[in-house]
């Protein structure tokens, strides 16, 4: 097997893996091309689909596509141009997804509203990329990108990944050692908004893209076989006291600060001074809260809040291991 599709492999397997644990369904033939429905303004006769997820959105009440475009690229490939260039073409195959009756066959499931975002997934095979991703995107303007109103383009790069490949692993791991029940009890947790509402309850289980591109992760699990409830809150960036106050206020608010509930916050193991920054959030937003005091019933349950690290990891890929996998096909 070519290095060049052992390489592109290792970005196939990676976002499997990790998707799945995002509840994210793949659907419809890997590596593809299709037909461009604007060959004239696209300057392309095909486009590629390196692969298609799908999961139930909570607020539109559809189904919300992924087209993807998987890279994995040693560090002196993630480049400005090269970047830019793959976002601008995955807008295009998103404009030609939403009308193209040859994709739709191959990928659309069920008779469901469908919506497609694209995603550019950016992933550092050689772990060498040390730099700030995110400012190669700063000349990517939206009149760059070949999309109607409504429709959306996502890019994830090696440091979001690495991030998700994280939390997957580590939620993987607290079931297997049955601090989380069976998937089947659990889903992504999507409050009723005032302006949206969760129209699918509990059967819109996901992670969507807009939570992955939040500061949280919030996986809520209930019900299960030892009557166990509980959330668990990834927080992805260094924590502050602001930062944690306004979690605890949303935690409040949807109403998980509950006797009943088990609330864990998972943070990076590199944020040593998280514990005494929840202990302090905590003072601080019972002392704001007019008549509540330390013994109060929103103090208990604050206490009673546990903080716990995600250990620093990476997944690696054997060349030879991969090679084998497709000798074997």
């Amino acid at each position: 097997m070519a290095e060049t599709q052992v390489i592109a492999r290792m970005a196939e397997k990676l976002s499997d893996g990790i998707f799945e644990e995002f509840f994210w369904r793949r659907t419809g033939p890997m590596n593809e091309n299709w037909e461009c429905m604007h060959q004239e303004r696209h300057c392309v006769k095909t486009h590629p689909t390196d692969a298609v997820f799908f999961y139930d959105d909570p607020y539109s009440g559809g189904r919300r596509y992924i087209q993807c475009d998987l890279k994995s690229y040693s560090k002196k490939s993630i480049e400005r141009n090269k970047i830019k260039s793959a976002i601008v073409s995955l807008s295009k195959q998103v404009t030609c997804a939403e009308v193209s009756e040859d994709w739709q066959r191959k990928y659309i499931v069920g008779d469901y509203d469908a919506a497609i975002s694209g995603l550019l997934f950016v992933y550092n095979h050689d772990d060498e990329y040390d730099a700030d991703f995110d400012n190669l995107l700063s000349d990517v303007r939206s009149e760059d990108l070949d999309l109607k109103a409504g429709s959306r383009v996502f890019v994830f790069g090696p440091d979001d990944i690495n991030w998700f490949d994280r939390v997957a692993t580590e939620i993987a791991q607290m079931r297997g050692k049955r601090e989380l029940p069976d998937k089947g009890y659990c889903r992504y947790f999507h409050p009723q908004l005032v302006r949206k509402a969760n129209s699918q309850g509990n059967d819109a289980r996901a992670a969507t893209l807009e939570m992955l591109s939040s500061p949280w992760i919030v996986l809520r699990y209930e019900n299960d076989d030892r009557g166990r409830d509980g959330v668990v809150v990834f927080h992805r960036r260094p924590t502050t006291v602001d930062d944690l106050m306004y979690l605890i206020e949303y935690l409040r608010h949807f109403q998980l600060l509950e006797k009943t509930i088990d609330v864990t916050i998972k943070v990076p193991q590199a944020d040593t001074e998280a514990t005494s920054t929840l202990q302090k959030a905590t003072h601080e937003y019972v002392d704001k809260l007019s008549g509540e005091n330390s013994n109060s019933n929103i103090a208990l349950a604050l206490r009673q809040i546990k903080l716990r690290f995600v250990p620093e990891m990476k997944t690696s890929f054997s060349n030879d291991a991969i090679g084998m996998e497709y000798a074997g096909q």
